[in-house]
């Protein structure tokens, strides 16, 4: 059950934000808000924007861009529309895969979901991340893993890992998803992201890990959490309403290897006491290693 552990500032236009527990967890000490906002990333595109129309309560949408440049990575962004006086509108992306062609097309696709308990809809945002960095995976076997590590990452930089997919056949597609990212940080100092790959197809085929990233100084404290501890959260006044967002974690060194990942995030909108109407956008996030240890959450934005 969700429970607000401080509100940080009242209130304004600009985007404030308030930390949530799912776990017991210490409260985090507020950044300054006063003109904060996500920092934009360089090298990003808005490929497209459109409208869901209105979905009931927990009903599934699924959504597919095809032809993609080599060197795109992507991230799905929502600005949900429709909330009532007591309940928001709320949305998220369940999952996302890239798939290939036997024609060498490559397909991205993504599942958004009204997490909401009101009929609603959306605003969709597809934007795209221009990889800086490309390495192949090799063969992997349906229902099989690969996870790959870039380290030495600046602190202030969040990732966006992307699949360039091949070896489609002429009756079957090659489809692999990303199943999973976190960050850790060393007992030496050194930051590293994680990303594991999964072949979610029916055949045995290849493909190539491309990774995009955006350096923000929107960042605030994540607090401690114990080994599978979560917390989460909120950033208000998510403008504009076009934006992007990509969630980052910086862990601090402790006593062994401290590992946090993002596990979900949703757009929602809410109607304020006022009659106003804000967007915000919700993160959540768990200590995936095996020792209690605190991050910093970032927070990278995409245009």
């Amino acid at each position: 059950m969700l429970r607000t552990m401080k509100r940080l500032a009242a209130l304004t236009t600009a985007a404030l934000l308030v930390t949530t527990a799912l776990a017991a967890t210490a409260a985090s000490a507020a950044p300054e808000a006063g003109g904060q906002t996500a920092d934009r990333a360089a090298k990003t595109t808005l490929v497209a924007s459109w409208y869901s129309g209105t979905l009931a309560a927990g009903a599934t949408q699924n959504w597919q861009w095809n032809n993609n440049p080599a060197g795109a990575v992507y991230q799905v962004g929502l600005s949900p529309t429709g909330a009532s006086t007591s309940q928001p509108c709320q949305f998220q992306v369940t999952r996302s895969w890239y798939t290939q062609l036997y024609s060498g097309e490559r397909r991205f696709n993504w599942t958004i979901r009204n997490t909401g308990a009101i009929a609603c809809g959306t605003q969709v945002m597809l934007s795209s991340l221009t990889s800086g960095a490309t390495w192949a995976l090799g063969g992997i076997a349906p229902g099989g893993t690969v996870t790959s590590v870039w380290n030495n990452n600046p602190a202030n930089v969040a990732f966006l890992p992307g699949i360039a997919p091949s070896g489609a056949t002429s009756t079957t597609g090659c489809q692999l998803e990303v199943t999973s990212s976190w960050y850790s940080r060393q007992t030496n100092g050194e930051r590293r992201f994680y990303f594991t790959v999964k072949n979610v197809g029916t055949i045995t085929c290849a493909g190539s890990a491309l990774l995009g990233s955006t350096s923000t100084s929107t960042t605030w404290s994540a607090g401690t959490l114990a080994p599978s501890a979560s917390s989460g959260s909120v950033w208000y006044n998510a403008n504009p309403t076009t934006l992007v967002y990509l969630p980052g974690l910086n862990p601090a060194v402790a006593a062994s290897t401290c590992q946090f990942g993002t596990t979900s995030s949703y757009y929602q909108q809410v109607v304020n006491s006022d009659g106003t109407v804000q967007r915000q956008y919700l993160a959540y996030y768990t200590n995936v290693g095996g020792v209690t240890c605190s991050a910093t959450f970032l927070l990278g934005s995409i245009t």
